[in-house]
């Protein structure tokens, strides 16, 4: 099960200059963009994370997303593209750069209030709504290439098809999303005593044996991830606090942390 879930999940979500994808790939693909921390949970303090099932919502919405696709097909609404264009060429005769992938996702999220706005479990939704406009926004602009104007055509196509394939989404992904949410539980807790989970915001990202490269492409991007409140590695090295909770060792956790670190500086020296 847990190799299942880790494979579906990655399909969705790169900071915005990277047109590809919105998300960070190794990561499960999901959007990490403006958050303020990450940690990595062992033991007690990782399992009691798991527990929480609305952690999950966002790694789902992002898995879902995907699966849903092949039924929503629809295609953007010229009304929607048509007025999209002429206030993003606007922007572009005002010498403001559009980039795609980013001004397809903040023009795209903009609709997700209207269509949340009366669901039952708004978290939800707004999770589904924000996966459906990364997901459609990363097919619009990945091979996006050229001149502000460009770039507007191809943002207001994405953001347009991503509202037209809203609803569909937010009910297909409602079918499956409590399933999602049980089996991402079961693949944190099973992770808690062996590689650890990784939580960004407080939100589960990932567990397992993927962790390496997902923390290895946070701090390529400048994110600081701290080891269960003992170890904090940023891009330039790692800061220890060498307290330990009661009843925790530091020292395992200390060791297989330092090991991911020098994995990410080889790679960063390969590279």
């Amino acid at each position: 099960m847990r190799t299942s879930i880790l494979a579906a999940s990655a399909v969705l979500l790169a900071l915005y200059t990277t047109p590809a994808r919105a998300g960070i790939p190794e990561c499960g693909n999901v959007r990490l963009e403006g958050i303020g921390n990450c940690d990595v949970r062992l033991n007690a303090e990782c399992t009691a994370g798991c527990d929480r099932l609305g952690i999950y919502k966002v790694a789902c919405a992002t898995r879902l997303e995907n699966v849903c696709r092949p039924s929503c097909t629809f295609s953007a609404e010229p009304t929607c593209t048509d007025s999209c264009t002429v206030s993003c060429s606007a922007d572009c005769d005002a010498g403001i750069n559009v980039i795609c992938q980013h001004n397809c996702f903040g023009e795209c999220v903009g609709a997700c209030d209207a269509t949340c706005a009366s669901a039952a479990d708004p978290e939800t939704c707004r999770a589904s709504c924000e996966a459906t406009c990364d997901g459609e926004c990363d097919i619009q602009c990945s091979a996006v290439d050229g001149d502000c104007y460009t770039h507007c055509v191809e943002c207001c196509g994405g953001s347009c098809t991503a509202q037209a394939n809203m609803d569909c989404q937010v009910e297909c992904q409602d079918v499956e999303f409590e399933d999602c949410e049980h089996e991402f539980q079961a693949d944190c807790s099973a992770s808690c005593s062996v590689d650890g989970a990784l939580f960004c915001d407080g939100q589960y990202v990932l567990s397992g044996s993927d962790l390496p490269g997902c923390i290895d492409a946070l701090l390529e991007r400048g994110i600081e991830v701290e080891y269960e409140g003992s170890v904090t590695v940023g891009p330039d090295g790692v800061t220890t606090d060498c307290s330990a909770a009661p009843g925790r060792s530091n020292l395992p956790v200390m060791g297989a942390f330092i090991a991911l670190v020098a994995l990410a500086g080889f790679r960063r020296r390969r590279a």
